[in-house]
């Protein structure tokens, strides 16, 4: 362990591997996001063929005021409503899954902010050394629990590829969070013998 100004510096090999895991779970979010963006771009392109309910011949009209006649109508505005709300169920459960506190997290700005803070926790590691691990931990923990929910939700979607890039960066961002804990952990008890135990 060697010091610097700022304190106890990290080693070069965790400092190296934890760079990596940022850096690896960032791109894997960034593909991610792009290939989603793709899927749902060409998922517009398809024009829904309307699903006709099946209804009482058209034809063969009931007379005005009957029972009968009431009952074809109101299937016609059932099966009417059920489409209109059918082609509005998927791009409104879409948009309202990519918000969370009302911030669209596959927005530009949203993502240039992941690849801006990635990069300031990197630059951070390397001036500041083991001070930002605990920060390091905290914000691998928290993205990684959002990526878990996007994995679940992309099953459900049965968009296998961009769940397999989204449990891509579970699994780094959970070997950043265990990693920047064990570093911490080893130098508090190298900087502090007394506390450790």
């Amino acid at each position: 362990m060697t010091t610097n100004r700022n304190g106890p510096a990290l080693s070069r090999a965790t400092t190296l591997l934890l760079t990596g895991l940022m850096v690896l779970s960032t791109v894997f979010f960034v593909i991610g996001v792009m290939l989603e963006r793709s899927a749902s771009g060409e998922g517009d392109t398809h024009v829904a063929a309307p699903q006709v309910a099946p209804t009482v011949s058209s034809e063969v009209q009931a007379p005005e005021g009957s029972e009968e006649r009431e009952a074809q109508e109101r299937q016609e505005a059932a099966a009417a409503a059920s489409q209109e709300s059918a082609e509005g169920t998927e791009a409104h459960e879409q948009a309202e899954q990519n918000r969370i506190f009302g911030i669209d997290l596959e927005s530009p700005a949203v993502l240039a902010g992941v690849i801006l803070a990635t990069l300031l926790l990197i630059a951070s590691l390397f001036v500041f050394g083991y001070r930002v691990l605990p920060l390091v931990f905290l914000v691998a923990l928290v993205a990684m629990v959002f990526d878990i929910r996007e994995v679940v939700f992309q099953l459900g979607q049965a968009h296998v590829a961009i769940a397999a890039l989204a449990a891509g960066v579970v699994i780094t961002r959970l070997a950043t969070a265990v990693a920047a804990g064990l570093a911490w952990r080893r130098e508090r008890q190298q900087a502090h013998p007394s506390v450790a135990a």
